[in-house]
């Protein structure tokens, strides 16, 4: 009988082969479409009364049979246009230009005829269709503009209630998961920007989760560069992912937004009629533009696990040292790197509230500012269910938890950001943001270890809460300053923040530990107060001269300072009785330290035709001091590091581009990692710095493809990414015959990483559907250390998505597919714990508009999870369904009818694979339930009201 873990393994080792092998017939497919034919078509367009004529003027070849795009081409400045390489047969000739009607003729080309010349063509100011031709126009979907992919948002068809984030799901080689998290061309998207303006800061889903999809007429990607890049022109490689949605032109100048208000039951899965378990979701957007001003209103109140913003704010609640887990009941392991083989990111129960508003002001074209305040919070009630296998140097051992946890916390968000040209030679930028979070966490669990046979070994019961807040606050400032000579600049950054902490925890742990030769069975208390403080404060500045070298040529000299500074408590106090409590020295601790480093730079730009070329590097003296004043222990490391790097630009042609990066960068080792200090804040996982350690020295280099057929319509977008680091720092593990487990920081001679990714789209022409594949693909090499056993780590994730989906999608609008991972981490020691994993999703989405003003819509997701390691592999049907209904003046209201999670299957399922475990969770999650919600949509624009309502889940 074949294993599933086989199976598994065989596919992984072959995945990276057949993903290349794809890559390549993809290309040629796509080079074929492009390669020229037997015919070319010319003439020259010109005006029919003044007889001027039009450069710039859009000529398109379309098939007769289905008026599809088969040749484009724009006039020069002659008013001449040639479409090269068109096969024999009949088609329909368009020409088009701004404030002139569209020009049709039928034609017919022959091989015979190698050119057609069809003479002068003359546009009218009245369209003069031709008789018995029925044109569909096809929108041209995207286009590659230098570094930015421009996708045209009337070519993807959305529900009239539809977010900026249902419109993005729809573009080619966009990714939004179940999160709201939006990735493209498979790198997280950090930003999203109204006509190149904020909103509120850099929070994507503000955007994407609550701005109506029909106000966009252009959404534009690209990798957005820092102020200081962008005025001296050289890439310093703080790139940012970043969407700009261009409004449309009667959006820009008026008010407009929805008011939605629900409610429901979840009497549908407990199946008592008398259920009082009341849902509720309310939300409004109002936004009021005109040609100087943006503002924006928005808020929201539910119990539905919805959330329209980012959690980046919550605090941190971690009693101890190295626990993993919110509330410090959890088991307690480091971060090393774990990847998700599958997971439901609503897990629990929420109740959210939350409100805000943005600004954007032009007091002139040459000044602008912006400024935003959001509020949130949200109150979380969680009963989870942890099972992990552990890996020692040479068996496993199993360890459970059981956790009921509540959190809830507040969080105030505040930024401003001003913009000024002086004048033609001088800019200036000025941002700033604050942020103030509170909460409360409180945790009871249980956790428990036993031998692979389920023989005990240790079990801890905890009973945690947790008071926080934080209050951190970031000012920056970049002047640009460009003299007579072209391309001689110079530009200055300075920034400043500072960020305190502090958190109280109240600790209590009864321990069991089994008899484990030599040791008798023992148990032990802990019960504990803690205080924390962490109080941070940095600044950092940047001068850099540019000094032109001749025609396409520059030299860039810079400076560069940063300074980390760090003052760290935390005091441990043991309660004796409820009115007494000893100080604890041996577990206290407090330290200061201070990280500099001095970067001298220098980078030579070359730009020549379709190529850009960037290469330099930098000289980095890094300094840290630091002293652990617990105990007298000053802990000091200086360094020097040659830092180079090198980036490539070339646009092969107006839909081809190729992007090469390549730089160093060195990681600093914290000093909680150097400290030499014990923390057993948690009895059975302690943490022991090591002050020996060295600074990380990491390559980085990648590589990126964009291409786009305006003919075929043929998209693919493929990047690939590779990092070598030595002296990595990695943990090491080391369990006693108690099964405690102390874990150290060291540094490894080697680490390597590989990941690649793929897109490919394209249409279908004769079933009228689109095709769309993704591939994704990492492979990872390091060492682990446990019980002084040294395990080469090698760790092989992969993944496929491909679906299917019709093109005109007035009436139905149809997509099905399905995706799967694979996941295999292997050891050179300890090969009897390789782990092998494999996840599948099934899925549909199927929206039906019946009589223009009906709208049904259905959703399934079918997950089936396998895997030797873990004992249960459940299938998972997720489906859910809504009627609505547009009524009122202009379709001003809607209602309508959601059900959730129809077959009551919702379980929260997480799992991680870790270098050194994998790990299986199920936590409560909202299942089976029914709202219905009313949402009126007002618009405004141009002093005519209108008056649209949507409804939105």
């Amino acid at each position: 009988m074949v294993e599933v873990g086989d199976i598994n393994t065989n596919l992984s080792m072959n995945f990276l082969q057949n993903t290349i092998s794809l890559l390549i017939l993809l290309l040629s497919v796509s080079i074929v479409n492009l390669e020229a034919q037997n015919v070319t078509v010319e003439g020259k367009i010109i005006d029919k009364i003044s007889s001027e004529t039009l450069p710039g003027a859009s000529t398109m070849l379309l098939q007769k049979n289905d008026s599809t795009l088969y040749k484009f081409g724009v006039t020069n400045l002659e008013g001449k246009f040639n479409l090269k390489g068109a096969k024999p047969g009949e088609y329909i000739l368009q020409v088009s230009f701004i404030g002139y009607n569209t020009y049709y003729k039928k034609i017919e080309l022959k091989s015979e005829t190698p050119l057609l010349n069809l003479g002068t063509i003359s546009l009218t100011v009245k369209a003069e269709m031709l008789k018995g031709v029925e044109v569909v126009e096809e929108i041209i979907p995207m286009a590659i503009k230098g570094d930015t992919i421009e996708y045209d948002a009337d070519a993807f068809k959305t529900q009239p209630e539809a977010t900026v984030g249902d419109l993005l799901k729809k573009m080619p080689g966009v990714e939004v998961d179940k999160s709201g998290t939006v990735k493209a061309q498979g790198e997280e998207v950090k930003k999203v920007l109204i006509d190149g303006k904020e909103f509120f800061g850099d929070d994507t889903k503000m955007a994407t989760e609550n701005l109506p999809a029909d106000m966009v007429k252009k959404v534009q990607v690209y990798d957005d560069m820092s102020e200081m890049s962008k005025m001296t022109g050289i890439d310093d490689g703080n790139r940012t992912k970043t969407i700009n949605l261009k409004l449309k032109k009667d959006r820009k100048k008026g008010v407009f937004g929805n008011v939605t208000t629900g409610g429901g039951s979840t009497a549908l899965a407990t199946g008592d009629l008398n259920d009082e378990t009341g849902l509720y979701n309310g939300k409004f957007n109002v936004n009021k533009f005109t040609e100087k001003m943006q503002l924006s209103t928005l808020g929201m109140l539910n119990n539905t696990n919805e959330q329209g913003f980012s959690y980046r704010d919550y605090i941190n609640f971690v009693g101890g040292g190295v626990n993993a887990f919110a509330g410090g009941g959890g088991f307690g392991q480091l971060n090393t790197g774990g990847i998700l083989i599958g997971g439901n990111t609503n897990d629990g129960f929420t109740k959210t509230a939350a409100g805000g508003a943005n600004l954007n002001y032009d007091f002139t074209p040459a000044s602008t500012f912006s400024i935003n305040y959001f509020y949130n919070q949200a109150d979380k009630d969680m009963n989870r269910t942890i099972e992990r296998q552990n890996i020692s140097d040479s068996s496993s051992f199993n360890t459970f938890q059981n956790e009921i946890q509540n959190q809830f916390d507040k969080n105030h968000r505040f930024n401003l950001k001003y913009k000024q040209q002086i004048d033609s030679t001088q800019d200036l930028t000025i941002s700033g943001n604050l942020t103030y979070s509170e909460g409360t966490s409180i945790s009871i669990s249980n956790n428990k270890s036993t031998t692979n046979k389920g023989i005990f070994l240790n079990e801890s019961n905890t009973n945690n809460s947790t008071v926080g807040e934080n209050i951190s606050g970031t000012g920056t400032i970049t002047y640009g300053k460009r003299f007579q000579k072209k391309g001689r600049s110079v530009v200055t950054n300075f920034s400043a923040g500072s960020s305190s902490n502090e958190k109280k925890y109240n600790i209590f742990s009864s321990n069991s530990f089994a008899a484990i030769p030599p040791n008798l069975p023992f148990t032990n208390t802990t019960d504990q107060f803690q205080f924390e403080n962490n109080d941070q404060f940095n600044y950092e500045g940047k001068i850099s001269y540019n000094e032109p070298l001749g025609k396409g040529k520059y030299v860039e000299l810079s400076y560069e300072r940063k300074n980390y500074d760090n003052s760290y408590l935390k005091d441990f106090f043991d309660i004796i009785s409820p009115n007494s409590e000893i100080f604890n020295t041996n577990l206290s601790l407090s330290y200061d330290n201070s990280f500099v480093y001095d970067n001298y730079g220098l980078n030579l730009r070359f730009a020549k035709g379709k190529s850009n070329f960037v290469v330099g590097g930098a000289s980095q003296r890094s300094v840290l001091d630091g002293e652990i004043i617990s105990t007298a222990t000053k802990i000091n490391q200086t360094e020097w590091n040659l830092l180079p790097k090198a980036q490539w630009n070339y646009n092969f042609n107006t839909s081809t581009r190729f992007v090469f990066n390549y730089f160093t960068n060195v990681n600093q080792p914290t000093l909680q990692q150097l400290q030499p200090t014990l923390d057993n804040s948690n009895p059975l996982y302690l943490y022991q710095g090591n002050p020996d350690l060295n600074s990380e020295y990491r390559h980085t280099a990648s590589l990126r493809v964009m291409s786009f057929s305006q003919f075929s319509f043929v998209n693919i977008f493929a990047n690939i990414t590779g990092s070598y680091t030595k002296d990595k720092i990695t943990n090491a593990q080391s369990l006693n015959n108690q099964f405690i487990q102390t874990t150290t920081p060291i540094n490894v001679d080697d680490d390597y990483f590989l990941s690649g990714y793929l897109y490919f789209g394209s249409p279908i022409r004769p079933i009228k559907a689109k095709i769309n594949i993704r591939l994704n693909s990492s492979i990872s090499r390091s060492i682990l250390f446990i019980n002084t056993q040294k395990n080469d780590l090698e760790r092989l994730a992969n993944g496929f998505d491909i679906n299917l989906e019709n093109r005109n999608k007035d009436v139905v609008d149809i997509k099905a597919g399905t995706k799967f991972s694979i996941t295999n981490t292997t050891y050179s020691e300890s090969t009897n714990l390789n782990q092998s994993f494999l996840s599948t999703v099934y899925y549909s989405e199927l929206i039906i508009n019946i009589k223009k003003t009906w709208t049904f819509s259905t959703e399934l997701d079918y997950t089936q999870y396998s895997g030797d390691q873990f004992a249960n592999n459940p299938d998972i049907p997720i489906l859910q369904a809504s009627l609505s209904k547009r009524f009122l003046k202009g379709n001003a209201g809607l209602l309508k009818l959601t059900v959730y999670d129809i077959f009551n299957e919702n379980v929260g399922i997480n799992r991680t694979s870790n270098s050194n475990y994998i790990e299986d969770e199920r936590v409560n999650t909202l299942s089976r339930y029914f709202l219905i919600s009313f949402t009126y949509k007002i618009s405004r624009f141009g002093g005519k009201k209108k008056k649209e309502a949507e409804t939105s889940n």
